[in-house]
């Protein structure tokens, strides 16, 4: 038996509905729970071929059987057809080892080289259209051409390997033998989700550029991911958001998919490199699939679809994937569209399965955020939180050149449970002597022995601090807790030297049980220090941000404050599904 071994991402720290495989709800399972399933293949040796797409490229793949049990002499029948589509070559993943699980229960499982990696041809890029097409083009093959396949297909796969998931299901058009996708460990919009934050670029492409085995028709040094890579390091057009990063939103792909008819189970973590990254391509499917605005929020007692469902645990980047809790979940979800069983997974009414973070529980919802009412606490005077506004002014410094002493405020002890349950936003009046500022806010939890917990996290620049009300989001009473910025070079305005400007700083959601007894916290920084994507201002940023000197106000005309919605314990129950591990 092979083993499964997940792919390094993580350690280089450095992505009209159509006729589907339905099972019939009257013969669904009630009280559905995944069910473990004994292996009743082995699995064959590994048959290399490869494929040519549309425009003649062609794309390596290898194909493993499922095999009669102690032998490698492949079982007799037809299957269906997992596919994974992979960037890393061989020497980084063992291209089918993903999908031994899978193939050990009935499935062949098919591992595609990218196109320009591996000994696949053509040039690379930053995922987009083209490999959607490629993705399209291999479905194809793998339902009507590859021996031993039945004609229906899934996709499977973690991070990259699951964020091309979406761009094929866009790709493949109606009535497709592609029946349902299971993108894990993915983002939802990639310039503000993994290649920038706050207007500041990331470490992560580039990173992964340098890793990935070039193919042998691909030239590294002007190849379109190069082209990607080197802008964001340089400041370069696609440092900016735009029409290259529309093109790449999975929210903005979703009308698409769901058109398609294509189901999608997905998975991140809380503390994932792009937290609960996931998040967004749920909401995007929920309201797609019903006609709403897509990237509003879903309101309590809104439709929701089973089709789409989304996992969200305590968990960093591809975490637990390939341990038999996750892959147990997958089977169910394939086995329901591919094989037509009657599981019943697809019938729920609450397809959004989220870990609580100190309750230590999983809750099934709907809506996201689950409540919209919210708390605002105000930076006071002696580093203090508190519910109402300052009645006196006063200021608080933070120096760019020196992030060790950043400004840190303390709520008092809660006095009930309460449950953080979304975004937050952090509206900070700032001065600069400089033209440009930086400025990063962290959220904690500090329990009554003092220990700090971190739960979420959020940076801006100042020149990118347009606001778009139409794209944010509001809780109660009006209230901002979700701030959606532009980041176009149209929008950019630089800052008038110790001139007050307001930044709403985006923290990320999160989903956690605020005991009575402790407290909240807030510090702000002028440099991320420990984000979750590695940041690196471009030169021209670090010239205009260099030596600045901020003056933060905390008073009546210009209160500096947090914005977090809160919901009552209450209002949650424990789901009789353990949707993976819990730590």
């Amino acid at each position: 038996m092979r083993k499964r071994r997940f792919y390094p991402l993580a350690t280089v720290a450095v992505l009209a509905v159509a006729s589907v495989v339905a099972a019939p709800a009257t013969a669904a399972r009630s009280n559905w729970v995944p069910q473990p399933v004994p292996a009743a293949y082995a699995v064959t040796a590994d048959v290399n071929s490869t494929v040519t797409m549309d425009d003649g490229v062609s794309l390596a793949v290898s194909v493993v059987y499922p095999a009669n049990l102690g032998t490698t002499t492949r079982a007799a029948g037809t299957f269906p057809v997992l596919l994974t589509q992979n960037p890393y070559g061989s020497a980084l993943l063992d291209p089918t080892s993903y999908g031994t699980y899978f193939v050990q229960r009935g499935y062949i499982y098919v591992a595609a080289s990218v196109r320009g990696t591996g000994t696949s041809g053509g040039q690379t890029d930053w995922l987009g259209a083209r490999q959607g097409q490629d993705g399209a083009n291999l479905v194809n093959w793998a339902a009507h051409s590859l021996s031993g396949s039945n004609g229906a297909v899934g996709l499977d796969g973690c991070s990259y390997l699951g964020v091309d998931q979406w761009y094929t299901a866009a790709a493949v058009g109606a009535n497709s033998p592609l029946k349902a996708i299971a993108p894990f460990c993915t983002d939802s919009d990639s310039y503000n989700d993994i290649a920038t934050a706050g207007g500041i670029p990331g470490q992560f492409i580039p990173a992964v550029a340098g890793i990935l085995p070039r193919g042998p028709q691909d030239n590294a040094q002007t190849d379109p991911l190069s082209v990607t890579s080197n802008d964001l390091k340089n400041g370069g057009p696609r440092s900016y958001n735009g029409s290259y990063w529309d093109g790449l939103s999975v929210q903005k792909l979703l009308p698409k998919i769901v058109a398609n008819g294509i189901p999608a189970l997905t998975e991140a973590g809380w503390n994932d490199l792009y937290p609960a990254g996931n998040m967004g391509a749920y909401v995007a499917a929920q309201n797609a699939y019903y006609g709403r605005p897509l990237t509003a929020p879903i309101a309590a007692g809104a439709p929701v679809t089973g089709r789409y469902q989304a996992i969200v645990g305590p968990w960093t980047h591809g975490a637990h994937v390939t341990e038999d809790v996750l892959a147990d979940i997958r089977k169910e979800w394939f086995d329901t569209w591919l094989k037509g069983t009657p599981t019943g997974m697809a019938d729920t009414t609450t397809p959004l399965h989220l870990f609580q973070n100190t309750a230590n529980r999983w809750v099934d919802g709907a809506a996201w955020p689950p409540s919209m009412n919210t708390g605002t606490y105000f930076l006071n005077a002696g580093g203090t939180l508190t519910s109402t506004p300052p009645t006196t002014a006063g200021t608080d410094p933070l120096y760019w050149s020196l992030p060790w002493f950043p400004a840190t405020y303390n709520s008092p002890a809660m006095t009930q449970d309460s449950v953080l349950d979304g975004p937050i936003n952090v509206s900070v009046y700032l001065s600069s002597t400089t033209k440009e500022a930086e400025v990063s806010a962290t959220v904690n939890l500090v329990a009554p022995t003092g220990a700090v917990t971190k739960q979420a996290d959020g940076i801006l620049l100042g020149s990118m601090r347009a606001l778009d009300t139409q794209q944010s989001w509001y809780g109660s009473g009006g209230s901002l807790i979700q701030a959606s910025h532009p980041f176009t070079q149209a929008s950019q305005q630089f800052l008038t030297p110790n001139s007050t400007v307001r930044m709403d700083i985006s923290v990320n959601p999160n989903f956690t049980l605020i005991p009575a007894g402790y407290r909240l916290q807030l510090v702000l920084s002028t440099q991320p220090s420990s984000y979750h994507v590695p940041l690196t201002p471009t030169a021209a940023q670090t010239a205009n941000l260099n030596f600045g000197q901020y003056t933060v106000s905390r008073s009546p005309q210009a209160a500096s404050s947090m914005t977090l919605p809160l919901a009552s314990p209450s209002l949650f129950t424990t789901s009789p599904v353990n949707w993976g591990p819990s730590s």
